[in-house]
């Protein structure tokens, strides 16, 4: 599935900002993310399910970008420190959940100052 839109196309990336993608998927985001922060930046791709995390990391490999970092877990409770993140993208994984408000504190939770 290609998801229902297209975070990266409407998100304003700079070179070496760090950029967190909920709901990750396969990674198509969070590799187009990378891209557009380079190298001295950062792409985490948050996922709950193995299948999509073995996914990611086979096209993240296939694609050759190297500052990708995949992770585990559920956008609830962001396994990333606090202040830690200048943007959040996520591709129609947000209204899945259960307790939004939850979701929407661990996004400002990460942010940092300014973050979008």
């Amino acid at each position: 599935s290609l998801g229902c839109g297209n975070p990266t196309a409407v998100a304003e990336l700079g070179e070496g900002e760090t950029v967190l993608d909920l709901g990750s998927g396969g990674g198509i985001d969070v590799i187009l993310s990378a891209r557009r922060v380079g190298p001295t930046g950062v792409a985490y791709g948050l996922d709950m399910t193995d299948e999509m995390l073995a996914l990611a990391q086979r096209n993240v490999r296939e694609a050759g970008v190297t500052n990708v970092h995949l992770l585990k877990g559920v956008i609830e409770q962001i396994p990333l420190p606090a202040d830690s993140v200048d943007v959040v993208i996520s591709n129609c994984v947000i209204n899945l959940s259960v307790d939004k408000a939850a979701v929407l504190s661990e996004i400002g939770r990460v942010l940092k100052p300014g973050g979008r």
